[in-house]
């Protein structure tokens, strides 16, 4: 490395750890800059909250659909082993099912940026 661009990189280090001093230092103070410090950092977090909750929301989505799907197949295995009383169950439970997994999925969706935002 050339002589220039050594010094220039120790300045921005030196730079760097007087800045990290400072903002430690300040850092046990509770004043005005340190609560808009938080506001933007609240602000610029909401998008990664809204997303984080946001596929939660999808998570629990996939994993109702997904029992949803194993009941009725443990419902037509019942049905088809002699089990007839449990027809009833093999075609009011999907539609129960995927009712309530989408009720659900909007419910957590729709609450996802209020969740955010806490």
């Amino acid at each position: 490395m050339s002589k220039k661009v050594s010094i220039t990189l120790c300045a921005a280090v030196i730079i760097c750890l007087a800045f990290t001093l400072v903002s430690y230092a300040a850092e046990g103070q509770e004043s005005a800059g340190s609560k808009m410090k938080s506001f933007w950092q609240k602000l610029f977090n909401y998008p990664a909250q809204v997303t984080d909750k946001s596929a939660q929301a999808v998570a629990k989505t996939a994993t109702s659909g997904t029992k949803v799907v194993t009941d009725e197949v443990k419902r037509v295995g019942e049905v088809t082993s002699g089990d007839v009383a449990k027809t009833k169950e093999l075609v009011t439970e999907p539609i129960t099912g995927t009712a309530q997994t989408a009720v659900d999925t909007v419910k957590d969706t729709a609450s996802a940026p209020v969740e955010a935002a806490k």
